[in-house]
């Protein structure tokens, strides 16, 4: 008992961890798609918000556990709805926004505050979602192993934004942002189905 004490709390300071980083990296990720016109980038930042809201949810999951134990497998339930509900939104829009681009043949622009963003990204979100991932295991929460996927989602998308961008910015391949959007939609949207059920 004590042990799940332990990981209950270790969840929730996750849970805090990636409120604060993706509330902060979504919206100045969303600012510079918007200035750029990057799909993916766009993506990341609204995944990033997504984040931090299912995140959200979790604080309040592991917080209805630790003051009522008996109700911490309905509130469970919940939350992994929720979180997957994101995952389902998110993996929409994204394939809605890909297709759009690749019909408009829209070119994305370089955002320095954009790939700083990005990189940043790829450093932080690996590990958070392993942690999450593996404090899930332990818990056996259906939710917070959902959000892990949902954090790792980030870290990929972050790959695939530099990859689209980069593509663009080196060989004038406009298309490449969007195809990585979509794919990971594909992806995302799937997950969250998974979830939903």
């Amino acid at each position: 008992m004590q042990l799940r004490a332990h990981d209950l709390s270790t969840a929730t300071r996750l849970s805090v961890v990636s409120i604060l980083w993706s509330s902060v990296v979504g919206a100045v990720a969303v600012f510079a798609a918007l200035q750029s016109g990057a799909l993916s980038l766009l993506g990341f930042g609204v995944n990033a918000l997504i984040d931090a809201s299912a995140s959200a949810a979790l604080v309040w999951r592991f917080a209805v556990e630790v003051r009522a134990p008996r109700r911490a497998e309905r509130v469970e339930r919940v939350a992994e709805r929720v979180v997957g509900a994101a995952l389902s939104a998110l993996g929409i829009y994204l394939i809605a926004g890909s297709a759009q681009a690749l019909a408009a043949g829209a070119h994305p622009e370089s955002s320095d505050l954009g790939l700083a963003l990005l990189i940043a990204s790829l450093v932080v979100q690996p590990p958070l979602a392993l942690l999450k991932r593996r404090v899930a295991t332990r818990l056996r929460s259906g939710a917070l192993r959902a959000d892990s996927f949902l954090t790792a989602i980030g870290a990929l998308l972050a790959l695939l934004s530099l990859v689209g961008l980069a593509a663009t910015a080196q060989f004038g391949v406009g298309w490449a942002d969007a195809v990585a959007a979509l794919a990971v939609g594909l992806i995302v949207l799937r997950e969250g189905a998974l979830s939903l059920r």
